[in-house]
Order: C-alpha cells, then structure tokens, then sequence
C-alpha cells in the first residue's frame, strides 16, 4: 500500500512539472526560425545552450502547414546538430521529418533534395539502408530532369560503393558524376567528387592518383574561399601522404586543415588528431602518439564515429606495441574488436581481427590469436567472395542489357534493310556505272601520271649526261693547259742550262753580241716564271678541297712545297719533276724528304698515296 502511494504521488509530480515545462515551452514563427538559424550558424558551438535553442526550433516547425518550408527548417536544424558534432539518432530523425513533409508537397526536385541529406547521414553513420538510399536517390534525381541533381545522386551512389567496398561502380559512378558537373560548370561539385575519387584510388594502392585528385579538390575549395572544405581536403590529402609514409608533406599541411576544423568541425577535428597519432608513430614518438590518438577518442565521444573509433583503437595498439606494453597494447585491440562486431561484417571488422590477433598474440593468448586469426581468413575470404559475386552479378546484368540492346539493333538493321532494298537495286546500276567512270578516270590518271614521270625523269638524265660531258670536257681543257703551262716550264729550264752553259763560254771569250743575246733571254725567263705562277693558281683552282685540307692541316708548307705537292698529285715522275723544278734528281729526294717530315710521315708510309688520300 505504501509502494502505491508512492508511486500515485512520484506520478502526480512528473505530471506537474510535465506541465510546468510544457507551459514554459517557446513556440517561434518562420521569422523567428530564420533569425535562430543565422545566429547559430554565424558562431557554430557546440553548447548547451545552442542546443537547446535547436530543440526548440524543431517543436516549433511541426505549427508551419506549408510542407516544403517545414521540411526545409527540418533539415537545416539537423544539419545544425551534425556541424556540432551530434551524429545522433535526433538528427536523422529530424531529418527523416523533413523529408517526409517535402515527400508530401509533391515537388519531385525538393524531394530528391531532401533525401540528400538522409542519404549523407546514413553515409556517415554508417547507415545499412545507405545503398538504398543512394540508388532511390539517383532514380528521383532522373525523374526531377535536372542535371546538377542527376550529378549530386550519382556522386552519393558512388560513395555508397565505395562504402561497400565495390571501387569498381564507384569509380563508374564518381567518374559519371564528375562529367555532368562539368558541363554545368559546377567546380565545387567536382571537387566534392575528386574527393570521393581519392578514396577510391587509395583503395585501389593507386596512392599518387589518390593524392592528385585530393589535391585538385583542395585547390579548388582554396580559390572558392570554402575554408571548411579546403581543410577537409587538407586532411584527406594528408591520409594518403601516411599511406606512402611521405611525413615531410603531413608536417605541412595538417596544422593548416587543424586551425581551420579545430573549433568548427569536430568529426574532421577527430581525423586531425588520428592523423597527428598516426605521424607520430611513424616518426616513433609513441607518448605523442597516445595522447593524439585519446584527443580524437575525446572529440569522437559526442559524434559517435564507429569507424573512426576503430581506427583510434587500432593505432592505439601500434603506439602501445611501440612502447613495448603489450597488456594495453592488447586492452585497446579488445576494444576495436567490440565495436567492430556492432557495425558488422565489414571491412573495419576485418582489420579488427588482425589487429587482435597480433595483440593478443603478443600476450601469449595464443588460442584467442589462433580463432581471431581464423575469423580473419573466413570473413576475408567471404569478403571477397562477396565481391566477385557482386562483379558476376553486374557483368552478367551488363551483357544483358547489351544483349537487349543488340536485339533491337538487329530489327532495326533489319527494318532498314527491308526498307532499302528496292531502293538499292535502283542504285546499284547507277553505282556500277558511277563506279566504272571513276575506274576508267583513275586508271588514265594514272597511266598519264606515270607517263609524265618517265618523260621527266629521261629529260633529268640527258640533262645530267650533258653536264657530265660538259664537265669532263672542262677537265680535259684544264689538263691540257696544265700540261702546256708545265711544257714551258720545263722549255725555260732548258733555257737556264743552256744560259749557264753561255756563261761558261762567256768566261772564256767575251762578247757583247752574245751578252746582249744573254739579256734577251733572261726577259723571256721572267715571262716563263710567270707560267709557273699560272700553273700552280690553275692547278689549286681545279683542287680548291685538297689544298684547302691539305693546308689546313700543314700550316707551314711553302710555296715550293706546294709546287711539289702538286706535281706530285699530277702523278708525275722525279726526272719530270727535276726538270720542271730545275733541280737535280737528288735535289727532288731531298725535296721529297723535307715534304715527308712536315707531313709527319713515317718511312713506311707513302708519300704520293698519302697526297692522294686528301
């Protein structure tokens, strides 16, 4: 009796201050909304008080009547609560509130809208309706026309794929996505897809690709002044630097993306601190390491990550291994395996189990190692047989519609075919006709082209055959007047002997008739040395190449050695020579031996073929 009475009056004073809270609750307007949601906006914090101002909001947009408006501030509050850091199952009823009120108004683009921000939340709370939700998506978003929305569904379906571990559709999605944002010229939809891209890359140990596309997102966030995204590019940029172990590029830009999330984004704010813990390890400071990681186990607490709390856990055991405390080490894979168990056959779960067995192996629990290890291969061996599945059922869905596809292009071939074939036996005449005129055309172009050719080509050689002869015509006329410039050469030499033979005589018995006679032919031998200056001009005319090689490899030569080089390129022989030169056969060998010496010639190497050789 007395439990009852207590109950009666515990039940009494809920009510009564059910009432009072009731009584006290502050109902806004649509002007009133507006205003809430701008101050928030403008000074986002995650307070209580903000918080319950949003709650308060939210009572008040169930009094508006007009569907669109009320679903719109239904998604404008709960995406509030989530830039706050409140993942929580408020925000994705709210939201679920908005899309129903817009479902009701009819407005097809509005709704695919609406189901945007379902389907972002089941993205990242890791929603098992979000496949689903994607596909429906991009189904209202053809229905509504429009291709920005068309571009917005494609690029959430691919990153539902690549939440389910299919890169291949992701890809094809994400890729589809990015084209059609490009012909509206929507840079900031491509870069929300380059994004996307990474993580597929990254996936795929595509690292460099992974990096240049989350580059070009993050260049475009920067030039658009969306410092919010910039920094969430930043942060993915700098996971696939830790993937390569690129640490120098993660030092850069990391503090960048953390001053701008710290205080605005707190799920991004936790991924800067899972990145810091990761660089640390690597850079082997573990202590650091620790207290990053639990930074980010902190900031995770009022977002509810699942994901992100596993890979906390998971670099927590690499940074307690590093410090060589296997228990903790071991504590925090226990951890990671709980949460992952909750999420489900994925690949989070998958790590999971590595992860533990590692540690619990480290441990001596060598039976919990043994079983972790073997749920390990089992899931990933399921893992991927799931995949090839998925791939067979695409590829066999794929050919059928290709198969469909050909069909139809087969009745319309031939439907075609039947619809032509009269007119086809009107032209083939006309064609063949056609035909055998361009043949005939041809064909005399042809036989007149090569005709031409060949009439060309024998007027070529006859005019090559008169120069030749022309040619050889001045060679022989060039000899002759050597031979004949060599032939008084050779006269005046006699001259000189028979001059010294006078003189001789003179000695005995002077005369002047015979010195005037002596007079007379000296003025002749000046005329004869002339020859011999014409000679050798002529002869280096005639040879421009050898002399010009020939002196310049010998700078010293002189105008004797020259003399001699000549005659003897003109194959003549040492009297010949002694003659022309008017100089004794011993003097031409001795001639002959200065020459060989200036020429650097060895006694085994021939003179005249070495001339010849220039």
């Amino acid at each position: 009796m007395r439990v009852q009475v207590v109950k009666t009056c515990c039940a009494l004073i809920f009510s009564f201050f059910s009432f009072s809270i009731l009584a006290q609750t502050e109902f806004y307007d649509q002007a009133d909304l507006d205003s809430i949601y701008k101050d928030i906006k403008s000074n986002l914090k995650n307070t209580e008080s903000n918080l319950v101002r949003i709650e308060r909001a939210i009572t008040s947009i169930e009094k508006i009547e007009n569907d669109t408006i009320a679903g719109e501030f239904y998604h404008k509050f709960a995406n509030l609560r989530q830039d706050m850091g409140h993942w929580d199952n408020i925000s994705r009823q709210t939201h679920q509130k908005g899309y129903n009120r817009i479902e009701a108004s009819g407005d097809v683009c509005k709704q695919v809208v609406s189901l945007f921000n379902l389907t972002r939340f089941a993205l990242f709370q890791d929603g098992k309706n979000l496949l689903d939700l994607a596909k429906h998506g991009l189904e209202l978003a053809k229905e509504c026309g429009e291709l920005k929305h068309i571009a917005h569904a494609q690029s959430f379906l691919g990153a539902a794929y690549i939440n389910a571990a299919n890169y291949k559709n992701a890809l094809s999605n994400l890729i589809d996505s990015e084209k059609n944002y490009a012909k509206i010229n929507d840079s900031l939809g491509m870069a929300m897809v380059n994004l996307d891209l990474a993580i597929v890359y990254s996936n795929l140990q595509e690292d460099e690709k992974s990096i240049a596309v989350t580059k070009k997102a993050a260049l475009i966030y920067k030039g658009a002044g969306r410092d919010l995204n910039y920094a969430v590019a930043l942060i993915d940029m700098c996971s696939s630097y830790l993937d390569i172990m690129e640490t120098d590029s993660v030092i850069k830009y990391l503090p960048i993306a953390h001053k701008i999330v710290e205080n605005r984004h707190q799920l991004a704010n936790a991924y800067v601190y899972q990145h810091y813990g990761n660089l640390n390890i690597q850079q082997q400071k573990y202590d650091e390491a620790i207290k990053n990681l639990k930074k980010g186990l902190e900031v995770n607490k009022n977002i509810g990550d699942r994901s992100l709390n596993i890979n906390l856990y998971n670099f927590l055991v690499l940074a307690y291994k590093g410090k060589k405390t296997p228990d903790l080490a071991y504590f925090y894979a226990l951890k990671s395996d709980s949460v992952s168990k909750s999420i489900g056959n994925n690949y989070e779960r998958l790590n999971s189990l590595l992860t533990l067995a590692k540690a619990s192996h480290d441990v001596g629990r060598n039976s919990q190692s043994h079983n972790a290890f073997l749920d390990y291969i089992k899931l990933k061996d399921s893992l991927l047989g799931e995949e090839k599945l998925k791939e067979v059922a695409a590829l066999e869905k794929f050919y059928e519609a290709e198969k469909r596809e050909n069909q139809i292009k087969i009745q319309q071939q031939e439907n075609d075919l039947l619809t032509t074939k009269n007119r086809a036996a009107n032209n083939r005449n006309i064609a063949l006709l056609i035909t055998l005129l361009l043949l005939g055309t041809i064909a005399y172009a042809l036989i007149n082209k090569f005709r031409l050719r060949a009439t060309k080509q024998k007027a070529i050689t006859k005019v090559k055959e008169l120069e030749n002869d022309n040619l050889n015509q001045k060679i022989e006329h060039q000899k002759r007047e050597l031979a004949s410039k060599a032939l008084h050469i050779a006269q005046k030499n006699e001259m000189l002997n028979e001059l010294k033979e006078d003189l001789n005589n003179l000695k005995k018995d002077s005369n002047i008739n015979e010195v005037n006679h002596l007079l007379n032919k000296l003025r002749f031998d000046k005329q004869i040395d002339d020859n011999w200056e014409q000679f050798t001009t002529q002869f280096m005319e005639m040879n421009p190449d050898f002399f010009n090689r020939i002196t310049e490899l010998y700078d010293d030569l002189t105008k004797n050695d020259i003399r001699l080089i000549a005659l003897l390129k003109m194959k003549f022989d040492t009297s010949t020579i002694a003659s022309l030169l008017n100089i004794s056969t011993e003097g031409v060998k001795k001639a002959r031996y200065r020459l060989r010496k200036k020429l650097n010639l060895s006694s085994d190497e021939n003179l005249e073929k070495h001339i010849m050789s220039f």
